[in-house]
């Protein structure tokens, strides 16, 4: 569905008589990043927002806050995937190498690597996602090319898929048990404010779950995309 939004001719592309809201809306501020996770209509001033809607429908501003979630959620699991980094792979590495301390377990270090690949993969799909968002707004227009890039890498997650559940098993045993030096190191992390109250064993499952938002968002959403 994706491939065939983004062959179809655009309506937009045709050319529009110049109204006064086109004004207005090349007035509008550049789109700053959202720490607070709004919706995309709360970006623009009111009277811009009717502007918009005006010109192009309900359809469209639904579609545009598609658009703005799908970027937020993307933005938001990079965010709590680098949080797993800083707490739980930096320090378990010898400083400046790839290399791990002794004691990590070589499956756990194996997922940690796998886990590093994901996130480097998905900031790329959020850098792009926000680029698309900030050159185009305050509407954007053409976004299913800039997704559809990314499918074919998304096979980075198979390795890390086949055995999150059997680490995060083994990481929950060993966190469990009080003469583990690796179990004792996930205790005194996960203790640590930036978890939020998360365990390393929910945080190992969200790859997984992102996975599993894509088709539900376009296959409810896909005449929006």
């Amino acid at each position: 569905m994706i491939q065939q939004s983004q062959s179809t001719r655009s309506i937009y592309e045709d050319g529009i008589p110049a109204r006064p809201w086109q004004q207005r809306e090349r007035d509008l501020p550049a789109l700053q990043p959202d720490p607070d996770g709004r919706t995309w209509r709360s970006t623009l001033p009111p009277q811009a927002y009717a502007s918009l809607l005006e010109r192009y429908g309900e359809a469209e501003m639904q579609r545009q806050q598609t658009i703005w979630e799908l970027y937020e959620r993307e933005r938001t699991f990079v965010r709590r995937l680098r949080a797993i980094v800083q707490l739980f792979i930096v320090p378990l590495r010898m400083q400046g190498t790839k290399t791990w301390v002794t004691g990590v377990p070589k499956e756990v270090g194996r997922l940690f690597d796998w886990l590093e690949d994901i996130i480097n993969l998905h900031a790329q799909i959020s850098s792009s996602l926000h680029s698309a968002l900030t050159e185009q707004y305050p509407v954007v227009i053409r976004v299913a090319e800039v997704i559809r890039r990314f499918v074919p890498r998304l096979e980075v997650h198979q390795p890390y898929i086949v055995r999150v559940e059997e680490v995060a098993f083994m990481i929950k045993k060993a966190a469990a048990e009080p003469n583990s030096d690796f179990g004792e190191f996930v205790r005194i992390q996960q203790d640590q404010e930036e978890c939020e109250g998360w365990t390393l064993e929910a945080f190992l499952a969200e790859p997984v779950n992102r996975l599993v938002e894509y088709p539900q968002c376009f296959r409810v959403r896909t005449y929006h995309i």
